[in-house]
């Protein structure tokens, strides 16, 4: 029986992930958690095989947890589920370590599918992410600016298009004001833009706001 850790920051959803993949005798859901620093201390003493990862978090966020757990047990598969659309976070997620990306608005079935796919140490790609990164590997796509962003910075740029002030961002980074004041000034230098009403009047045209579910 393959066991799997949940993390995400709303219950409801945590308690409907366990239903969907307890209901399969081939799953077993060890324990879930609300962040990133509450499945640190579970992996102290539990060995799960998958962890089903959110990207929006508090404290770490979700890339951030990714990259730390791969670093700390490279073994063990993490399949991201997101509210952000795959062309938004999937392929830095898998270049960070994930298995797969699965968007929270995706059919029941197909998280078990996720699931047994990367039990059997294969990689779950979608068919829109399997074009993403054949689009990628023949740079066939714009650069477009936000591209070329850090994780962190595309971090931050997304939430200031959820509207969070830099105080908010720091707290839900668990970082100062100071360095997101920063991340903020490199990303304008970076988009070539002026302010935040330009960053979000650019979060809204490339449509990189997530997606409600």
């Amino acid at each position: 029986m393959t066991r799997v850790i949940i993390c995400d920051d709303h219950k409801i959803v945590r308690e409907g992930l366990k239903q969907i993949i307890n209901a399969f005798n081939d799953f077993e859901v060890i324990s879930d958690v609300e962040s990133g620093e509450a499945l640190f201390s579970e992996l102290k003493t539990l060995k799960p095989q998958i962890i089903i990862l959110d990207v929006s978090l508090p404290g770490r966020s979700g890339l951030e947890v990714l990259k730390q757990i791969k670093l700390l047990n490279p073994k063990i598969k993490i399949l991201v589920l997101s509210m952000y659309p795959e062309d938004q976070f999937a392929i830095r997620m898998l270049k960070a370590g994930a298995s797969g990306y699965l968007h929270k608005d995706s059919e029941p079935n197909l998280l078990v599918v996720a699931l047994r796919t990367i039990s059997r140490g294969s990689e779950f790609l979608s068919p829109k992410i399997t074009q993403l990164l054949f689009m990628e590997m023949n740079n066939e796509n714009k650069v477009l600016p936000h591209k070329t962003l850090s994780d962190r910075e595309y971090e931050v740029l997304l939430y200031i298009g959820e509207g969070k002030t830099i105080s908010e961002i720091a707290v839900q980074l668990s970082l100062s004001v100071k360095t997101i004041s920063t991340y903020r000034t490199r990303i304008l230098e970076k988009m070539q833009l002026d302010n935040n009403s330009d960053l979000v009047k650019y979060i809204m045209l490339h449509d990189l706001a997530p997606q409600a579910t």
